[in-house]
């Protein structure tokens, strides 16, 4: 996002906008073409500029028209250039000005059925009952070793593996009906991180719609996770009551754990995570972290005594800033929390493999079955680590050289 402002000069030509949408924000708005997903965050004056050239106004009697209101020249000319940067600015002035019909997105309807106020409340429920079984039955408790459900390791990181697969589409399907049911054409892909492969949810017109209804869009992959849980948990307790085979209970247990372990990532808000984009719409603020990371920067830089190291901070209103105070401390200790639930969640579980693919090579023979399963998953582990430094050194070295070589 961006914040522009017009500053001083005139242009004497019109200006043809494409169809665009304001979002006001208390006293800011956002202004953006839905069509290709661009949006900037524009003070009130500089609005209500872009609204005058978008009813046709020409650039002189715009110009003319802020000197009156505000006491100061503006310069449309390099205002024009920042609009145009961002994509607003369309040369064939026979464009519509307003924004067309637009044409109805699949799976609207089934979007609006998922997460409709009867089925958040069903979900509600399932998680409830859900909650009461973990707390009933200590076979349900979720817990780093509850997975460990078969005494194979290659058959843990298998299933795993491609649980967390299946659970990552199906979390960031529910961001995509959110935005299927506000009309949006939001989409899915797949990516990739490093060597990992990821689903990318991209909700495209998001921020053209009011703040409030934002909010249901980025929780919705919790909510799916909330429900995937539920399910789980729930038939793990049908299972061990009709008897079922002990093993579809421990699988069940087991991918509730790693499900719930994706759900706190999502509340590291300090990541810009789903969590995040929740609080960033509830105090009006879309740059929230960046507008914090430059405040951080500023400040460190002044404690050093190094204000020449200081980046300008941009036209911040006294909300943003007090946005940006508040939410400081969640970065600065966003570090330590996540420190610490590593070391408590995910660690837990690496220790597990590791140990047990040692003392499955050390105690095993050549001709047994859990010596080459503890060979082959411990080779897989340290190889995964492995790569991960290596892209990382790489990465490094090469952000070190990019710089030298301009």
């Amino acid at each position: 996002m961006t914040h522009p402002r017009p500053a001083y000069g005139t242009d004497h030509a019109r200006v043809c906008l494409y169809p665009l949408t304001f979002v006001d924000e208390g006293d800011q708005v956002i202004i953006g073409r839905p069509d290709i997903d661009s949006f900037a965050v524009f003070p009130a004056d500089a609005a209500a500029v872009v609204r005058r050239l978008r009813t046709g106004e020409d650039a002189d009697s715009v110009a003319a028209w802020y000197q009156a209101a505000y006491g100061e020249p503006a310069d449309i000319n390099d205002f024009v250039d920042t609009l145009r940067d961002l994509g607003f600015i369309r040369p064939d002035a026979e464009y519509p000005a307003e924004i067309p019909a637009q044409p109805s997105v699949r799976w609207r309807r089934l979007g609006v059925t998922v997460l409709s106020t009867p089925a958040l409340t069903l979900y509600a429920l399932a998680v409830g009952v859900a909650v009461y079984f973990m707390v009933a039955v200590p076979a349900l408790r979720p817990a780093p070793s509850k997975v460990f459900f078969s005494s194979s390791l290659l058959v843990v990181m298998g299933a795993t593996a491609a649980a967390q697969l299946v659970g990552i589409a199906w979390h960031e399907g529910f961001h995509v009906l959110a935005g299927r049911r506000l009309g949006l054409a939001s989409r899915i892909s797949i990516g990739r991180r490093l060597y990992f492969v990821v689903f990318q949810t991209t909700l495209v017109g998001l921020m053209g719609i009011p703040s409030r209804k934002r909010i249901l869009p980025f929780l919705a992959g919790l909510i799916a996770d909330a429900i995937l849980i539920s399910v789980l948990t729930v038939l793990a307790e049908i299972g061990r009551l009709a008897d079922w085979p002990s093993w579809t209970g421990r699988v069940a247990v087991a991918l509730v754990y790693v499900t719930i372990l994706r759900m706190l990532w999502q509340a590291m808000i300090f990541m810009e995570t789903d969590l995040y984009h929740v609080l960033a719409s509830a105090v009006r603020c879309p740059d929230l972290h960046q507008m914090t990371r430059i405040y951080l920067r500023n400040e460190l830089a002044r404690v050093r005594g190094r204000t020449a190291l200081a980046t300008t901070e941009p036209s911040w209103t006294a909300r943003e800033l007090r946005a940006v105070r508040w939410y400081a401390p969640f970065v600065v200790f966003g570090g330590i929390t996540m420190i610490v639930l590593v070391a408590v969640t995910a660690i837990p579980v690496l220790a597990g493999l590791a140990i047990r693919a040692l003392h499955g090579v050390a105690t095993g023979s050549f001709a047994s079955r859990s010596f080459w399963d503890s060979l082959v998953a411990g080779t897989a582990i340290v190889s995964q680590f492995a790569v991960v430094t290596v892209l990382a050194f790489r990465d490094r070295r090469r952000s070190l050289i990019a710089p030298a070589s301009d």
